[in-house]
């Protein structure tokens, strides 16, 4: 039993359950809402709204006396993880300067839109993945050797595994892309996770993972670019992606080393098992 007076199988499945309403509302959302932003926003909302519900009924009280705790620290922390989606950013500004393409019809809106939708995003992946799977997984796995490390491979690696929509494994390049992208979730999961461990943050948490998807994407919120790609789609099958995912692997160790030597090796991880 826990704090919040709940057995810790009954807080797995809540858990669970908040990682398949998410997907399950997803579905739903692709099948009955228009795909643009005040659609998405909508789709967004409501997941968002059940992902805190159950996070609640996973942590009691504790939900909001954490959440915005040590917003700016957590942020400042994370913040080297958005040097990666600002250089593909770049690539929209270099596309608008030699293109120069008209500016869409109510610009303004659509940009609000889809940054709230990006922070909603945070908020519903990084509560159901990191505080949902922290508060459910920590207690159920406390008497195990390394209760850490199995919580942020097993929420890390199921975070990664929704991430991919679709493999063709007879393609070497796709299986690869699978992979790689698999791995980097992981590895940026860790750190985010690192960082729930340290101030039980979710609003930092959500403002990093919300802008590391909206900084690469911000300029086709604002401009009609000829010929944009589905950046929805994880693997292509092409070479040229295989290699973006190896850079940023890369860049994702380098990351994860600079919040193992700032933040998780001077955790008093016995103390935050006590306390959780």
């Amino acid at each position: 039993m826990s704090g919040t007076g709940k057995p810790h199988w009954m807080k797995i499945l809540l858990w669970l359950a908040s990682v398949g309403s998410s997907i399950g509302l997803m579905i739903l959302g692709a099948r009955f809402i228009n795909e643009d932003n005040a659609g998405l926003f909508l789709e967004f909302a409501v997941i968002t709204v059940v992902t805190l519900v159950y996070l609640y009924l996973i942590s009691g009280k504790k939900t909001f006396t954490y959440l915005n705790n040590q917003t700016g620290y957590t942020v400042r922390t994370l913040a080297p993880i958005l040097i990666f989606p600002g250089i593909f950013s770049l690539f929209g500004v270099l596309s608008w300067i030699m293109d120069r393409p008209p500016a869409m019809p109510g610009w303004s809106l659509n940009f609000l839109l889809a940054a709230a939708n990006m922070f909603m995003v945070g908020i519903y992946e990084e509560g159901c993945f990191r505080a949902c799977a922290c508060d459910a997984l920590l207690p159920a796995l406390r008497k195990t050797r390394h209760p850490f490390l199995f919580t942020a491979l097993i929420s890390g690696l199921l975070f990664g595994y929704v991430h991919v929509v679709s493999v063709d494994f007879s393609n070497l390049q796709e299986t690869l892309q699978f992979v790689l992208k698999i791995v980097n979730l992981l590895i940026s999961g860790s750190m985010y996770m690192i960082l729930y461990w340290k101030t039980r943050n979710l609003l930092g948490l959500a403002i990093v993972h919300g802008l590391y998807d909206f900084i690469p994407d911000f300029m086709n919120q604002i401009f009609l670019f000829p010929d944009v790609e589905n950046t929805g789609s994880y693997t292509t099958g092409d070479v040229g992606t295989t290699i973006v995912y190896v850079i940023q692997l890369v860049f994702s160790l380098l990351c994860l080393l600079y919040v193992y030597r700032k933040v998780a090796r001077k955790l008093d991880y016995k103390k935050i098992l006590e306390e959780w």
